[in-house]
């Protein structure tokens, strides 16, 4: 038998991608309507036009599918893109300014996810486990951008990446944006600055 073509890999490739995503997609607003816990394999299977087998090949198990959706923050919220353009400056003004730009674009776009991971964090350990896998990435990307301000030989101040990571935290974006009536421009602005004076000595 021939092997693939790389046009024909490429395709198969991409209807995988594909169909990952409308699995999370479908999940992301069945969790978000019914619950975690209320939410089967099944109706996501259904809601995504595909049998059950496939979430399974796919992911393995319904904590798979909620382990997923941190890599669909992370697409979405366009984490990928603002680590390439950390890894061309090294700026400490402009990589504090990504941090900003980064928390911005995680509750602006995936507020819905935070917010079902944090609600659902307490009562069930599969929630858990994913958040703290989230909490997990979000630390090590502060440390990375601390780490590089640090080599380009400016003075940060002990435990900048515990100062950053508490003012990035969905609580200060709640008492701002949704509790105070922030814009997001308003909120990234003032993180950014907050982060400077606060991190830059």
């Amino acid at each position: 038998m021939p092997a693939d073509l790389p046009g024909i890999v490429r395709l198969r490739d991409r209807r995988e991608a594909l169909t990952l995503r409308t699995i999370l997609t479908a999940a992301r607003g069945l969790f978000a309507e019914r619950g975690y816990a209320r939410t089967p394999i099944r109706l996501i299977a259904q809601e995504a036009g595909v049998s059950p087998q496939t979430i399974y090949a796919h992911f393995g198990s319904k904590a798979g599918v909620l382990g997923g959706l941190v890599d669909l923050l992370d697409d979405e919220a366009g984490i990928p893109d603002v680590v390439a353009e950390a890894h061309r400056t090294d700026d400490p003004v402009a990589l504090l300014g990504l941090l900003a730009r980064v928390a911005r674009q995680v509750r602006e776009r995936c507020g819905d996810i935070v917010a079902m991971l944090s609600s659902g964090a307490a009562v069930d350990p599969d929630i858990a486990a994913t958040q703290a896998e989230g909490a997990r990435r979000n630390r090590l990307g502060v440390e990375m951008v601390v780490g590089r301000i640090r080599a380009s030989g400016r003075a940060v101040v002990p435990r900048a990446a515990d100062i950053v990571v508490a003012l990035m935290s969905a609580d200060v974006h709640t008492s701002l944006v949704t509790e105070a009536g922030w814009s997001h421009d308003d909120y990234e602005a003032w993180l950014k600055e907050t982060l400077i004076t606060s991190l830059l000595r």
